[in-house]
């Protein structure tokens, strides 16, 4: 009787966790929130980017692409990505796309801090 409930709580937990994933792939289906050029290095700008967000959000990781960087805060629970920040190109045109999955209140500042790395 006891396994029964423990084998169907894990079963749901798993099937939340699995439903609520969002990738950074996923996000970057749709058309992006917010995009623009920049001459600054990809570099500066993920650096900018990743340090505003970290200012306020723990969950923020970089990870370097064939063409630049995907900087992404991902949720606490259930594990999913929620905001991408696609910074590619190189000088004089690099490219800034912005993707998120949610319209919470944080999310706007994590848009005005992309903006202030123009």
């Amino acid at each position: 009787m006891r396994s029964n409930l423990v084998l169907i709580i894990a079963s749901s937990i798993l099937i939340v966790t699995i439903s609520g994933c969002t990738t950074p792939y996923d996000l970057k289906k749709n058309k992006p929130q917010l995009s623009y050029v920049t001459t600054r290095p990809a570099k500066d700008v993920m650096k900018c980017i990743r340090d505003k967000w970290k200012a306020h959000q723990p969950t923020v990781y970089e990870e370097k692409t064939s063409d630049g960087w995907i900087i992404r805060h991902d949720d606490a629970s259930p594990s999913a990505t929620v905001a991408v920040a696609e910074v590619e190109g190189t000088r004089p045109e690099v490219t800034v796309n912005y993707y998120h999955r949610t319209n919470r209140i944080k999310l706007h500042r994590f848009e005005e801090e992309i903006l202030k790395c123009k």
